[in-house]
């Protein structure tokens, strides 16, 4: 009798076990700490921007460091620079394909569209990368930009209920400032902040001053380049 009762229980006990429902499937544990991980799906668009300086082929020329011209005279060929790289690709009549790293070249020119683009080496500043001159002076200030292009990956995410980032890659160009002193000896970086500006022409204050007394003190390429030539014009005429 004993032994008929605790088989009626252990059965009663194995079939309601048996009538519960299964527990929900879980996540995988790294995606059950952190939601942010679930994957995101989305159309990605056009690329924005390029790694190269030229859209397609341009004109120009190479001087090399050992002062070599490329091309030479009744020769054709055609350029574009890789601002990533800092690699200058040349292409001839032929189609062959030739490529100079920053560590052959002193100087290189494109031209595309009408606009003339001018990369050189100011040995004083650094033989390690390009600069664009803004402003040249051989007796007074000069002023050169330094190109730098960096690659972002597209970003967008979005949770349903709002979304953030971008659908793209881009390429965005940034720009560095170099200010050469007169004489050409001593240069300085200068960011596009009045504060900065104003360091690096301390020892033309009242010059700087009249500059701002007919200008707004907003700084940007334009403004900085118009003190670099209104210095120039007051302190070092032709």
């Amino acid at each position: 009798m004993c032994f008929c009762v605790l088989l009626c229980i252990s059965f009663f006990i194995c079939d309601v076990k048996a009538q519960e429902p299964p527990e929900d499937p879980k996540l995988p544990s790294f995606l059950d700490r952190n939601p942010n991980l679930l994957p995101h799906f989305f159309e990605k668009e056009k690329v924005v921007g390029s790694p190269y300086l030229a859209k397609t082929w341009a004109q120009g020329y190479i001087e090399l460091i050992n002062h070599k011209r490329i091309p030479e005279p009744n020769q054709e060929m055609l350029f574009n620079y890789d601002k990533m790289q800092n690699v200058i690709y040349v292409i001839d009549n032929t189609y062959k394909l030739r490529m100079f790293s920053i560590d052959s070249v002193w100087s290189f020119e494109l031209v595309e569209n009408n606009m003339i683009y001018t990369f050189e080496k100011i040995s004083w500043i650094s033989k390690k990368f390009y600069l664009i001159p803004v402003i040249e002076s051989p007796k007074g200030y000069s002023l050169y930009k330094r190109l730098i292009t960096n690659y972002y990956w597209a970003d967008y995410t979005s949770d349903g209920y709002s979304s953030k980032g971008r659908k793209f890659d881009e390429f965005t160009d940034t720009y560095e400032y170099f200010l050469t002193y007169p004489g050409n000896k001593l240069y300085r970086k200068v960011l596009l902040k009045e504060n900065a500006v104003r360091r690096a022409f301390k020892d033309d204050s009242k010059l700087l001053d009249g500059f701002f007394s007919l200008h707004d003190n907003e700084i940007n390429e334009q403004s900085l380049l118009g003190i670099v030539q209104y210095i120039n014009d007051k302190k070092y005429p032709d």
